[in-house]
């Protein structure tokens, strides 16, 4: 079973979540090229001193529980 990479945009700046000017961050995309083209947009709405964003690839996989092999 093949699954597909999701792209994630960052905030360089530790702790920065939130919904600034309408552009939440982290922001998630199915595409490599919306995720670059959503980065370059915030990097140019912020500021000088602002470190910048960046694009984190992650596999689609759903999380794996493990329920344990306990013994009573």
């Amino acid at each position: 079973m093949s699954n597909k990479p999701t792209y994630w945009v960052r905030s360089k700046q530790t702790n920065e979540t939130g919904d600034f000017s309408r552009m939440p961050v982290p922001a998630r995309f199915n595409t490599l090229e919306e995720a670059k083209l959503y980065r370059r947009e915030l990097n140019l709405r912020r500021g000088a001193f602002h470190p910048g964003y960046y694009v984190e690839e992650q596999d689609d996989n759903p999380p794996a529980f493990s329920l344990g092999t306990g013994t009573s």
